[in-house]
């Protein structure tokens, strides 16, 4: 009897043990510190933005690879909103677009360095403009 006790308690320990080390299903990763850049605004003055970024993993397993490459994923986004000008930065429809365009930016450069593409969605948690 204090085998088989023995032994519930070890596989009970053991699927605990795996539940805790791989979580299953999407991972939220926040990029740190915050994306700080220009962008044209009216005439010939430059505006500031500054955001929050949010990237939704599809596997926990794939945040060593995004890690691995946020430099170059941080200056994709810089890029992006650094093309942008006043009216398009304030308007929120197309702030939904550069999520769309950052994302797309950042499977695409990481399928050419990596062969995988990771990030399901981006998220700008902070939207600062000046």
């Amino acid at each position: 009897m204090f085998r088989f006790i023995a032994l519930c308690i070890l596989l009970t320990a053991g699927q605990l043990h795996a539940q805790e080390t791989a979580p299953e299903g999407p991972l939220y990763y926040t990029m740190t510190p915050d994306i700080i850049t220009n962008y044209q605004n009216s005439g010939q003055t430059l505006g500031y933005i500054r955001v929050s970024v949010d990237l939704m993993l599809k596997n926990a397993d794939k945040m060593p690879l995004v890690e691995q490459h946020m430099p170059l994923l941080r200056d994709a986004i810089n890029n992006l909103l650094a093309e942008q000008n006043q009216q398009e930065i304030r308007s929120l429809e197309v702030r939904n677009e550069l999520a769309q365009q950052g994302q797309q930016r950042l499977n695409d450069l990481l399928l050419k360095e990596t062969g995988e593409t990771p990030i399901h969605r981006l998220l700008f948690t902070k939207f600062l403009y000046q």
